[in-house]
């Protein structure tokens, strides 16, 4: 079958196309382990040799995350022996991981949507007026590089004195301008592929810049708005060094409440860690799932030259 392979295909697609499938699945387990060990009961975390596959699946783990089940986990000593203790259930675990799962919807999409809107703007007028010169996108992408922990001082100050502090606005209000290089560069590479003399026929029969921009622009250009929304909403979704800093207990997100699980006792617990991680991919997968359509033809954009 191979050889017949080979033979249909040439040796170079054959040989790329297996180097793409082993690096899918090198890069996909992890995600096979946490899903698997979200499933596990607490004897199998760390038995020897690794089962991939939970001999009893159980749904332990995300019962004890929501407050409803007592947790037993495995630990060593400072003489190397292996002992166990519990954890109990309750309303607090509960409203941590519902809390948390709700504060990363609303400052995530919130933020991004705003961030999409404004970048999209200005990458409509840096694609078609040049406005900043050529350079300024890259200038742009540029501030973007610069590491969080540089603004996140700074920013601890202000927000204790404007009040912002531990606040969906404060998050949001941050989320915002450090997603815009990333929607700039990107749209402006979709919007360029938008033939400029539909815009010119648009103006000839009477329209306006608004009218062009909401009717032929925007719709030709909108599998670039998906694309480009899912990828600013993955960063701001996982963003946890600002969210961090600036939240204390209200408004924690989920990146942050994960991290709350690295102490002494809670590093333990890696069953409810799995599921804490399965709850906080399934949004972005099932975002992923609905706008699958998008995402192919917004990838594929731009490949096919005017």
């Amino acid at each position: 079958m191979l050889r017949r392979l080979m033979r249909k295909y040439k040796v170079g697609t054959v040989v790329r196309y297996f180097l793409l499938a082993a690096w899918t699945a090198f890069a996909l387990i992890p995600l096979v382990w946490m899903l698997s060990t979200s499933f596990k009961a607490a004897e199998e975390w760390v038995t020897w040799p690794p089962r991939w596959v939970p001999e009893n699946p159980t749904l332990v783990n995300y019962r004890a995350l929501l407050g409803m089940e007592q947790v037993e986990f495995f630990y060593l000593d400072q003489h190397g022996e292996r002992k166990s203790t519990t954890r109990p259930g309750g309303t607090a675990q509960f409203f941590t991981a519902v809390n948390a799962l709700k504060n990363s919807l609303i400052v995530a999409t919130i933020s991004s949507f705003i961030a999409l809107l404004i970048g999209s703007a200005l990458a409509y007028s840096i694609s078609r007026f040049k406005v900043g010169g050529e350079r300024f996108r890259y200038m742009l992408l540029g501030i973007r590089m610069v590491p969080p922990i540089v603004i996140a001082v700074p920013f601890i100050i202000y927000y204790a004195t404007l009040r912002l502090t531990d606040t969906h606005l404060g998050l949001i209000l941050v989320y915002v301008p450090t997603s815009l290089p990333y929607v700039v560069w990107m749209m402006v590479s979709f919007i360029d592929e938008v033939p400029v003399e539909l815009e010119h026929a648009a103006h000839i029969m009477g329209a306006n810049r608004f009218f062009t921009l909401r009717k032929i622009v925007l719709p030709l250009a909108a599998s670039g708005l998906v694309v480009t929304f899912m990828f600013i909403f993955i960063l701001n979704w996982s963003e946890f060094l600002l969210a961090l800093t600036l939240t204390q207990s209200e408004v924690i997100t989920l990146p942050v409440a994960l991290s709350r699980y690295q102490s002494a006792a809670e590093g333990k617990l890696f069953g409810p860690q799995a599921a804490f991680g399965a709850i906080t991919t399934i949004p972005v997968i099932i975002l992923a799932v609905f706008i699958q359509k998008h995402l192919v033809k917004g990838f594929s954009f731009g490949m096919v030259r005017k």
